[in-house]
């Protein structure tokens, strides 16, 4: 029995400094750096985007002569790229093409092309060889290229902010956007400093989840686990100390009728757009597009079968109440309704959420990022989310059945480990007496 004790005690121990040993073994980008590379210093850049079409259009400066192109910037896509029929590649002297055919697919998007070299110039930071996809096959002729800031990368296909980190001498391992009011906005691309991030309001962060197909693995994705409807205007704010902020509890009402979803979400830049799943959108139908003081339906909502889009007056959109995504069963985003609706000059708004077959799952378009800032972390492979004042920061409210089961299994966990103690402790006790028991009866026998 005591020596079972001792081994169980043991193995408890190696898988408790195991978890410790993989949670402080953080991936880098710079682990794979040749030895006698300059070290890395922080900073970050800043790239001035315009918005068109309801993409983010960054110029960048490509070839020698530099040729200027708006390239669009694509968080979700594996690799960058830009169309044969936008570039002119004689006349550059520094373009190198390997002949390699390489073919892509994105949701509906599909394009093929060769795998090339060349000079790119953006914010004033020179890429020389940087690798890219020069496309000849484009079914889509209003865009010049994509601009890749997918999370992965390998020694074949680089990252741009890889490529810019050794190019530059600074370790760029996140970037964010901040929206202006009109069609502008900037994306930074570096170590976003301490003093940037007390600007905003932080919420929390949500660790992002790899695995799935290749396509998927260089996405930024992350688990939505809860959608519910409500306000928070009728609730108290909190104060958190540690943290030096405020914000607000949503209601307990609301919160009990959350539906629950635990399914992926993945972060876009190349859509202005929700897209939901149609069951999502039919609980919205039930839940979210009617008055809750009488019950009588608002909007319109319109399912042809293949999708399904929502249009309310400016007045019925003043009436909808708060929408509210849950990520990792911690961080709530909270949206207003006028967050949700473009409106324009007309009287009639659009439901900026949507159901289309094209795009299965959930991703999150330009409204979460307009709303609030995501720094995406390459080095800690998180996403962390900030408000752009208090009114953002949401937090789901005390859930006392939830909080005392999670006392009552840390109580169990605990008193495992302090039994295995004990029994450890009882065994080398009981060695020990049953040593000296020897000893005395060695020194009886001698005399």
């Amino acid at each position: 029995m005591a020596k079972r004790a001792i081994i169980i005690n043991i193995f408890s121990l190696l898988i408790i400094f195991s978890i410790i040993s993989l949670s402080l073994a953080q991936p880098s980008l710079d682990e794979d750096r040749e030895e006698g590379e300059p070290e890395m210093v922080v900073g970050y850049i800043s790239v001035k985007f315009k918005i068109s079409d309801g993409m983010l259009l960054a110029p960048v400066k490509v070839g020698t002569p530099e040729q200027e192109m708006n390239l669009v910037i694509d968080i979700g896509s594996s690799r960058t790229w830009i169309s044969d029929q936008s570039f002119k590649k004689g006349d550059s002297s520094s373009f190198s093409e390997s002949g390699d055919l390489e073919e892509k697919e994105q949701y509906d998007f599909k394009y093929s092309g060769n795998a090339a070299t060349e000079t790119f110039t953006l914010a004033n930071k020179k890429l020389e060889n940087f690798k890219f996809l020069l496309v000849n096959n484009l079914q889509n002729t209003k865009m010049q290229g994509a601009l890749s800031l997918g999370h992965e990368y390998d020694s074949k296909h680089k990252s741009l902010v890889y490529e810019m980190s050794h190019v530059c001498n600074t370790f760029y391992n996140m970037f964010l956007f901040q929206f202006g009011e009109g069609d502008e906005g900037e994306l930074l691309i570096g170590d976003i400093t301490e003093d940037q991030k007390r600007k905003y309001q932080y919420i929390n962060k949500c660790l992002f989840l790899k695995g799935g197909s290749a396509e998927d693995q260089i996405k930024w994705r992350c688990e939505l686990t809860q959608i519910f409807i409500g306000g928070i205007e009728d609730f108290p704010t909190f104060r958190d100390n540690m943290m030096e902020q405020t914000g607000y509890y949503i209601s307990k009402t609301d919160y009990n009728k959350m539906i629950d979803v635990s399914e992926p979400v993945v972060f876009e830049t190349i859509f202005d757009k929700i897209y939901v799943p149609k069951k999502t959108m039919e609980y919205l139908k039930d839940n979210y597009l009617k008055n809750l003081n009488d019950g009588n339906k608002l909007c319109s909502y319109n399912d042809n079968g293949n999708n399904v889009k929502v249009t309310c007056s400016r007045d019925e959109v003043s009436r909808l109440k708060r929408l509210n995504f849950v990520l990792s069963a911690k961080t709530a985003l909270a949206f207003p309704s006028d967050a949700l609706f473009s409106c324009g000059n007309n009287d009639r708004c659009e439901f900026l959420v949507q159901y289309d077959e094209k795009y299965q799952g959930y991703i999150f378009g330009l409204p979460v990022f307009k709303l609030y800032y995501i720094t995406f972390d390459y080095n800690n492979r998180d996403l962390v989310f900030f408000g752009k004042s208090d009114k953002y920061l949401v937090r789901i409210p005390f859930n006392i059945g939830t909080s005392i089961l999670t006392v009552i299994i840390w109580i169990l966990i605990v008193a495992i480990v302090f039994m295995l103690l004990g029994l450890g402790v009882i065994y080398i006790l009981r060695r020990k007496n049953r040593k000296r028991q020897e000893i005395e009866e060695q020194i009886y026998e001698h005399f």
